[in-house]
């Protein structure tokens, strides 16, 4: 995302009428799209509280306000976009018919959200693990999400997500859609048939 695109977000300066909670909101919006950015383009270890502020067009002391540190920020982050894409997800699967449509759907806009929003995807499915034990915890409530709603085990949805990481961090976030038959064949539990 270009500075630009943040600058489009913010609201205007000074007294401007709106209420503090709707600013603060918004300003932790900008700021977990901002750590999204800043961890694809440099990586967790590297991105800079710094970096995030100046990106979501806020200071550091808003940074500090809005969360304790680099990882809260990241954890915040990673718990907001995971739960925008389950909505997303839940939503189509409401939608589909029998399991085998519910698992296409599944596949079928989790895919198509991680490409149009490659940051996020990388945040989601890489970065997060460098964020220590809670990192690691929030990965593996993804992964179980992912399976549940895959109606698969535990092993298949890590290996899915990981795959949809490596093509992101290579630049193929655009392709991931050519997966889609092949990830919705792997529902089920081991040597159950495929619908």
């Amino acid at each position: 995302m270009t500075e630009e695109r943040a600058v489009g977000r913010r609201l205007p300066p000074g007294s401007h009428g709106i209420p503090v909670d709707v600013v603060e909101r918004n300003q932790r919006e900008r700021l977990v799209a901002a750590m999204a950015e800043v961890c694809a383009e440099r990586g967790y270890a590297e991105a800079a509280v710094s970096a995030a502020a100046k990106r979501a067009g806020v200071s550091t002391l808003t940074f500090y306000k809005q969360f304790a540190d680099k990882r809260d920020c990241m954890l915040a982050a990673h718990r907001q976009l995971l739960e925008r894409l389950l909505e997303a997800v839940d939503r189509a699967r409401e939608e589909a018919g029998d399991l085998g449509a519910m698992r296409r759907a599944t596949v079928q806009i989790a895919l198509a959200l991680f490409a149009a929003d490659p940051p996020s995807a990388q945040l989601l499915t890489v970065e997060i693990l460098a964020a220590g034990p809670e990192g690691a915890e929030r990965h593996d409530a993804m992964v179980e999400a992912f399976a549940e709603r895959l109606d698969t085990d535990w092993i298949r949805a890590a290996g899915i997500l990981a795959l949809v990481g490596k093509r992101v961090i290579s630049g193929e976030a655009a392709r991931l859609l050519e997966l889609a038959d092949e990830f919705s064949a792997l529902g089920g539990e081991a040597g159950e048939p495929q619908t």
